[in-house]
Order: C-alpha cells, then structure tokens, then sequence
C-alpha cells in the first residue's frame, strides 16, 4: 500500500501495488513509502481491501485509478522535457580559492539553494517550491565533511539516473555543503515522484 507517490510514477498515495519482494523489503518500507497489503493494515488507513469491494467501490476506484493515469502521463512528461533538456548540461558556480590550497573554497561554499538560484539564471529553470534539490553524497558525508567531487568520464547517462534513483537524501531542505572545486551530482525531485540529474561545476574565480 502506497503511503507516498513512489519514485516513477510506479503508485500514488493509496494505490495497491505488486513489486518485488526485495525492493519492497529493503527500499520502502524501511523508508516508510509503504506497506503491506495485509487487512490489519488495510484497517488501520481506513481503506477497502480491493479484493473485497463493493461494485460501486470498485467504480469509485477505477475512476479514481482513470484520473490519475493521466496525471501520471502529464508528471512523466514534464520529467522527461527537463531530463532531456539537462541532458549535455553542466551548471557552472564560480568561487575563490584559499591562497594556500589548489581547490578549498574562501570564502564561501555552494550549496542547494545556491544551485536553484543559478539554474534560474543561468538556464532560465524555475522551479517550485515543492521540487527540491539536493545534492548527491555517497551516504557516509555529513554536512561538516568534503564531499569529494565526481568523475563523470566513468560515469554514463543510466548509471548518473540509477544514483540519482537510488539516492534518499534526508528530510528536509538540502543542508550539504560543497567546500572544494570539481564536478558534482543534484538531484530534482518533481512532482510524480520522478527524478531529474543535475550535473555542475564548481570552478575557480581569479582575482
């Protein structure tokens, strides 16, 4: 039982869906997207079990189900315009460097809403309040530590999707910071549940 609209469009908040037990086990449910169908659970969100509806709960539901396939369309769409839009872009944040150092930022870092700010004047993207951004880090880097930039030369289209795919970042607003120069990873969370890379650079500004 869908708790949220899962990644994808693949269910919406109250739908009733198969999946595979491991993504089931080891994704959403330990990330609380999700239940099983069991009838305790059924009761405790106050929903009829599809299995045993009425006719006109059946009809209820199924145009229900109607409506929101072709939301679901209009979300995947959407994803996929910016998705190709983005595709061969690279966002470009120019910051100091310290004297004494090759690529340790002074002052000043980057951060989320640093890269929302420059994705609206830099490639004319505006995006709601509800689409979040938040950049990547491996799961072990706290917002104290350097997050090591990435070698996007080792890294294809599928591969940059299924990080950004795989990637629960923390409730909340974004609260990495990046403190050194190279190329990193964001990613857009639109409506739908849907996942959008965002790559960009943090390069040197000279004096």
């Amino acid at each position: 039982i869908a708790l949220e609209d899962l990644p994808h469009g693949k269910a919406y908040k109250g739908d009733v869906v198969k999946v595979k037990a491991g993504y089931a086990r080891n994704y959403l449910i330990p990330e609380k997207m999700a239940l099983y169908a069991t009838p305790q659970n059924f009761e405790r969100l106050g929903m009829v079990d599809p299995d045993f509806e009425t006719e006109d709960q059946r009809v209820a539901r199924m145009q229900r189900e109607s409506s929101m396939s072709a939301r679901e369309d209009k979300f995947l769409k959407e994803a996929d315009l910016l998705k190709k839009y983005l595709k061969d872009k690279e966002l470009k944040l120019w910051r100091r460097v310290e004297p004494d150092s090759v690529d340790a930022l002074h002052p000043g870092m980057v951060t989320a809403e640093n890269l929302r700010e420059k994705l609206s004047k830099q490639l004319k993207i505006d995006l709601e309040d509800h689409e979040p951004i938040h950049i990547y880090t491996d799961g072990s880097t706290t917002t104290s530590n350097t997050i090591s930039p990435l070698d996007f030369s080792e890294l294809d289209e599928a591969k940059i999707q299924t990080m950004i795919d795989e990637y629960a970042p923390a409730e909340g607003s974004c609260q990495v910071q990046i403190k050194r120069l190279g190329q990193y990873l964001a990613k857009i969370q639109l409506k739908g549940g849907y996942s959008v890379p965002l790559r960009f650079a943090v390069l040197q500004r000279h004096a």
